[in-house]
Order: C-alpha cells, then structure tokens, then sequence
C-alpha cells in the first residue's frame, strides 16, 4: 500500500488508505470535474445493474464522490441507489476519450449541497461547449444544458478502485 507521500514521489494517480479506498491526485479530481460524460452503474438489491448518466460530479474533502445527476430519465438508477448497492462511474471526454473508472461497494443517496448546485451548473456549460464543437446541433446543446434545472438527486461513495479506461494498451489497468 502507498502513503499519500509515495504518490506524490512515484507519480501515482492515487495513493491507497488503510481502509482499502483511493486518494485521487489533483490530476484525476480536476479531469472527472471538468464537464465530462458521466455514466452511472448501480448494483441493487436483486443483483441487477441498472444505469444512468449523471450531470455532474463533486469530490468533497474527505474524498467523497458526490454525483449530481437528474431525476427525470433516471428513475430506475434511483430506485436501485436506494438499496445503496456496489457502483461503477465512468468519466470519459468526449474530445480525447480518454476515461477513468472508478468503483465502491456501496452509495447513498444524499441531499443536494450549495456546492454541488455551483459544480452542476459549470460543469454543465462545460459538456455543452464540448458538445457544441464536437457538431451537435445547438437545440440539442441546449437541451442538454436545460437539464440542470430539472430536479437533481446526489448519489455519493468512497471509491476503492481506480482504472484507466482510455480506449488502447492501457485500458482496464487499475491506477
């Protein structure tokens, strides 16, 4: 296992605690915050994965993963959080597609936080930007950054596992 000062002198992504859960650099924190496409996977109670995608994302500063996502279109993602089952998210840009994954054995709902309403909205117009140089038509642009005002839930978890995910050699090793 790593100290948080292994990370930093060898480059690691993230250092591994005691508990078995992972410290996110700087690097990776400001990646998954960035405006990327995010998508959910949520174990529940009858083993069943069911998936969703997620506006944004907010690592708190005990390294909570908090997830902002929309009621509306993720009504089976919130049932199945509801039994605070394992997760799997991955934060992927569309322009690079480089993507991170991350997974915890467990979530829970959480009420929405004056931050996370802050990191929705930015990280939103961020996507949107993405989209629109990427070739989307501006009404879908728009139609995505109208998201944010629907109704929002927060899905939080401490991750203790970290891949990389970018499509290539690379893809599946853990950080």
């Amino acid at each position: 296992m790593q100290s948080k000062t292994d990370a930093a002198v060898n480059g690691s992504s993230f250092s591994t605690r005691a508990t078995g859960t992972v410290v996110l650099s700087h690097e990776i924190v400001a990646f998954i915050e960035s405006g990327v496409s995010i998508i959910v996977g949520v174990v529940g109670a009858d083993g069943r994965a069911r998936a969703g995608r997620a506006l944004a994302v907010r690592v708190s500063a005990i390294g909570a993963i908090r997830l902002v996502y929309a009621v509306e279109g993720n009504a089976a993602l919130i049932s199945t959080a509801q039994s605070g089952g394992p997760i799997a998210v991955t934060f992927s840009a569309p322009m690079t597609h480089r993507t991170i994954q991350l997974k915890a054995p467990s979530t829970r709902t959480e009420p929405l936080e004056p931050e996370d309403r802050v990191s929705l909205m930015r990280q939103t117009d961020a996507f949107a930007a993405v989209l629109g140089a990427i070739g989307y038509p501006p009404s879908f642009v728009t139609s995505f950054r109208d998201r944010r005002s629907l109704e929002v839930c927060v899905l939080s978890f401490i991750p203790n596992a970290a891949f990389e995910q970018t499509p290539g050699p690379g893809a599946g090793r853990e950080l």
